[in-house]
């Protein structure tokens, strides 16, 4: 590991430990499924997950702590967040992103058929995959205001085929009614605290590289993720 990635697994574990308490204050926060981490401490992981809110970030982290895994050989996850929050228009959020090891994804630019052009946006994820290191994507990309998913993207099972990591598939439940509206500070506040229940289940790792369609492998995981609930 180098020094970079112990500041993050650090920083990660700081954070992480501190949106367990909140997240067990308030939402009486579990997360289920850790046996099927076994075996992967060692070996880059590929975590798929849907998102339905703005603390997805500190609920990952969280439901790795409370799975009853190793977490110290999880950690640091690689986050992947897109280009534009690491510049300084998006300041603090830069800053965050980087202290904690998050990974850039760059701007498609022109789409081609052939989904070529993933290989320019995913470059610094599969290099990630490759050191082995884990990472945590999110299928839909992200969500809309009012905590509904977006359509999959292929991403995740492109990085699959190229890298021939395990995808872990993670269900998030009750994440939709915590956070997941874009709102003035009061009703965001008032959101915050409805005190529903947030459950995080962790599948069994998947291998989806005998599929060559992306469209469809995409679809399987996307079903093996609300199967969870």
């Amino acid at each position: 590991m180098t020094r970079k990635d112990k500041i993050s697994a650090v920083a990660q574990m700081v954070v992480s430990w501190a949106a367990l308490g909140v997240f067990k204050l308030l939402f009486r926060f579990e997360a289920e499924g850790g046996e099927n981490l076994k075996g992967l401490e060692n070996s880059p992981v590929i975590f798929a997950s849907n998102h339905n809110s703005y603390i997805d970030g500190g609920i990952a982290g969280a439901s790795l702590l409370k799975s009853g895994v190793r977490f110290k050989k999880f950690f640091p996850v690689k986050y992947l967040v897109g280009q534009q929050y690491f510049g300084w228009r998006y300041f603090p959020v830069n800053i965050f992103v980087t202290f904690v090891g998050s990974v850039k994804l760059k701007r498609a630019g022109e789409k081609t058929p052939d989904n070529s052009h993933l290989l320019r946006v995913l470059s610094e994820p599969i290099a990630t995959l490759a050191s082995p290191s884990k990472i945590w994507i999110y299928p839909q990309g992200g969500f809309n205001n009012d905590g509904t998913p977006k359509k999959p993207r292929h991403g995740v099972i492109f990085l699959h085929q190229r890298t021939k990591a395990p995808i872990v598939p993670v269900k998030m439940i009750g994440n939709d009614k915590a956070m997941s509206k874009l709102l003035p500070f009061l009703p965001a506040f008032k959101t915050l605290l409805m005190l529903n229940k947030i459950r995080v289940v962790f599948g069994k790792p998947v291998y989806l590289l005998d599929i060559p369609d992306i469209d469809v492998g995409t679809k399987i995981l996307m079903d093996k993720i609300e199967e969870l609930v």
